[in-house]
C-alpha cells in the first residue's frame, strides 16, 4: 500500500477514536461529572481590566486559591452547551423587554394579559430595574433605550400622587443607579443616585432618638408614614436594607452623610437585646427600645437584615467587625433554632412565633441557601468546621427549594410550603401557606452562587429545569405571567414583575456564563440582584 495512504488512514483512525472518546465522556444531555476535578483546581480567568464585568472570550485561566470561583474548568469543558443556554435566557430577557416596551413603556410594570400596566411607583420601575441585566447581556439596543429614558425622561421628584416604599426605592432605584455607575462610570447615574439618595433622607425622623427610616414616603412632598397594620412599628428587613446602597453612595459621591445615616441604623440594632441571640422579631419599635411581637422569620419582613450583615462584611473587605459579629451570632442561632431536617432528609427554615415553630418556609427564604454558602466561602466565621456546616446547610436548604419546583405539577414553586415534622411530607394549599408563583428569583439566586462556589454542575441543571418550566408555563406572546396556583398551569396572573428581569433572568443567565462575568470576588449583589463593586483595599 502507498505509504501516503497508510499515513492518511492512521490519522483518520486516531481522529475517529478521539471523537468516540469525547462522545463517551458526556451523557445524553452533554453534561460532565464536575466531581472528577479535585478541589485544589481552583481556577479563575485572568482579567487585565479589573472593572471588566463581561469578558467571556478569555480562556487563559490559571489555577488559583480564589474561594469564590470553582467553575472555569467545568465551564469550558461544557462551553457550547453553556453558550447555547445563556443565549436562550438572553432571548427571554429580550422578549420580556420588547413586550414591556410595546404595552407599558415608561410605566412601572407590564400586565401581559390585558396589555396594560401596573403603576405603584410612577418611576418606570421596570426600566430602572432592568438596566444592569441588559448591560451584562450585551443587549446594546435595549440598554440604550433604557439609558436614554432614565437620562431624559425620569423625574424622581415629580409629584405622582403616590406614596412609595422606602425599602423598595432603595433596593430597586438607588441600587440600580449605584450599580450602573460602577459598571459604566457614566456620571448621569451618579447624579441620579445622589438625587434619589437625598430624597430618601427625608424618610428619617428629625428626632435622632429614632434611628430608623419610615416605611413610606412621598418623594415630591417628603411626607413620610408608617403602615397601620404594624401598629406604627418599623419592619426589620426594611430599615436594615440600606447598608450597601448608602455606603456605596457615600463612597462614589464623596459625601459621608449617607453612610452616617446607615451607621445610625446598624448601631441601634447592634444594641438591641433579643430573647434568642441574633434572632430579631420582624417588628421593631421606632425608637429601637424593643420589639412589637415575637414573630421571627428568615423570609419576608426579616430576610435581608441577615443577608446584608454578611454582604456588608464582604463589601468592607472584612474590616468592619460589627457586621461579622452580628452575622455569625445570627447564623448560628438560625441553624440552632430555625433550621430543621425533616424525616425525609429535607433541610428547611421554619418561622417561629411565641417560641413555637410553624414548620412553614417561604420561597423568599430560599435566598438563605446562597447566603450560607457565601458565608462559608468568605470564611466569615474564621472556623473551618463551622464554615463546613454553613456550606452543608446552604446546600440542604437549596435542595429543598428546588424540590418544591420539581414536585409541583407546573414545575414552578409555591410562595410558601409546610413540612410535616412527623411524616416529612411537603405540602402547600394548606393553612398558612400560599400556592401562587410570581416569577421569584431566590432559588435560582442560590443555585447560581452554589455553582460558582462549588463547580458542581447539578446546580446548573436545576437552574435549567426551572428556566424550562418558566418558558413552558409563564411565557406568552405578550410577556411573562406568574401563576395564581402552581397546581394549575392555566391559572395565569397578570403581572410581569420587574424583579423577574432584574433578578430571575440575570441569575439564570450568569449561571451559564464564565466567572469573568460579574466575578463574586469583585461584586456583591444587593437584595434586588444589582451587583455593587466591592471597593479595593
Amino acid at each position: 500500500m502507498n505509504p501516503k495512504i497508510k499515513l492518511f488512514l492512521a490519522i483518520a483512525i486516531v481522529a475517529y477514536l478521539i471523537s468516540i472518546f469525547t462522545i463517551l465522556s458526556f451523557d445524553g444531555r452533554n453534561k460532565i461529572d464536575a466531581q472528577r476535578f479535585p478541589d485544589k483546581w481552583k481556577i479563575v480567568i485572568q482579567n487585565n481590566n479589573n472593572n471588566n464585568y463581561n469578558n467571556n472570550n478569555n480562556k487563559n485561566y490559571k489555577k488559583t486559591g480564589n474561594p469564590f470561583n470553582k467553575i472555569d474548568e467545568v465551564y469550558y469543558q461544557n462551553e457550547k452547551l453553556n453558550i447555547k443556554r445563556s443565549e436562550q435566557v438572553r432571548g427571554a430577557m429580550k422578549h420580556a423587554w420588547e413586550k414591556y416596551k410595546e404595552f407599558s413603556w415608561g410605566q412601572d410594570e407590564l400586565r401581559p394579559l390585558t396589555k396594560s400596566h401596573k403603576e405603584w411607583f410612577g418611576l418606570g420601575l421596570t426600566i430602572i430595574d432592568s438596566l444592569d441585566t441588559l448591560k451584562i447581556m450585551n443587549l446594546d439596543k435595549e440598554y440604550k433605550e433604557g439609558r436614554d429614558w432614565v437620562a431624559n425622561v425620569l423625574k424622581q421628584s415629580k409629584n405622582t400622587g403616590m406614596t412609595v416604599s422606602v425599602f423598595e426605592t432603595i433596593i430597586r432605584v438607588l441600587g440600580s443607579h449605584v450599580t450602573m455607575y460602577g459598571l459604566t462610570n457614566d456620571e448621569m447615574y451618579l447624579e441620579k443616585a445622589v438625587e434619589i439618595g437625598d430624597l430618601l433622607l427625608y424618610a428619617f425622623p428629625e428626632d435622632t432618638k429614632k434611628p430608623f427610616p419610615s416605611s413610606n414616603i412621598r418623594l415630591a412632598t417628603h411626607g413620610k408614614s408608617y403602615p397601620g397594620w404594624t401598629g406604627g412599628c418599623v419592619i426589620l428587613s426594611e430599615v436594615s436594607t440600606l447598608f450597601l446602597e448608602f455606603n456605596e453612595l457615600s463612597r462614589i459621591s464623596g459625601d459621608p452623610k449617607y453612610k452616617e445615616y446607615s451607621d445610625r441604623v446598624i448601631d441601634a440594632l447592634s444594641k438591641m437585646k433579643t430573647s434568642i441571640p441574633g434572632l430579631f422579631p420582624v417588628f421593631v419599635n421606632q425608637d429601637a427600645n424593643g420589639f412589637c411581637g415575637s414573630f421571627i422569620t428568615i423570609g419576608g419582613l426579616g430576610d435581608s437584615y441577615y443577608e446584608y450583615l454578611l454582604k456588608m462584611w464582604i463589601y468592607t473587605n472584612g474590616e468592619d467587625e460589627i457586621y461579622r459579629r452580628l452575622f455569625v451570632e445570627s447564623a448560628d442561632s438560625i441553624i440552632e433554632h430555625l433550621y430543621k431536617v425533616s424525616p425525609k432528609g429535607d433541610g428547611y427554615l421554619s418561622a417561629m412565633d411565641h417560641n413555637s415553630l410553624t414548620n412553614i418556609q417561604e420561597h423568599l427564604a430560599c435566598f438563605a441557601g446562597g447566603m450560607f454558602a457565601l458565608a462559608a466561602a468568605a470564611n466569615i466565621t474564621q472556623d473551618d468546621k463551622k464554615s463546613a456546616k454553613y456550606m452543608e446547610v446552604g446546600e440542604m436548604i437549596t435542595k429543598t427549594c428546588v424540590k418544591t419546583y420539581l414536585t409541583s405539577p407546573s414545575g414552578l414553586a409555591p410562595e410558601s410550603f409546610r413540612v410535616d415534622p412527623n411524616s416529612g411530607n411537603i405540602s402547600w394549599n394548606v393553612h398558612g401557606t400560599y400556592s401562587f408563583y410570581i416569577l421569584r428569583p431566590e432559588t435560582v439566586e442560590s443555585l447560581f452562587i452554589l455553582y460558582r462556589l462549588t463547580g458542581d454542575i447539578k446546580y446548573q441543571e436545576w437552574s435549567w429545569k426551572i428556566f424550562e418550566a418558566i418558558e413552558d408555563v409563564c411565557r406568552h406572546e405578550n410577556g411573562y405571567n406568574g401563576l395564581k396556583n402552581v397546581d394549575d398551569r392555566k391559572s395565569l396572573d397578570d403581572t410581569q414583575e420587574s424583579f423577574f428581569m432584574a433578578e430571575t433572568l440575570k441569575y439564570l443567565y450568569l449561571s451559564f456564563q464564565p466567572s469573568s462575568v460579574i466575578p463574586l470576588d469583585k461584586y456583591i449583589f444587593n437584595t434586588e440582584a444589582h451587583p455593587i463593586l466591592i471597593p479595593k483595599k
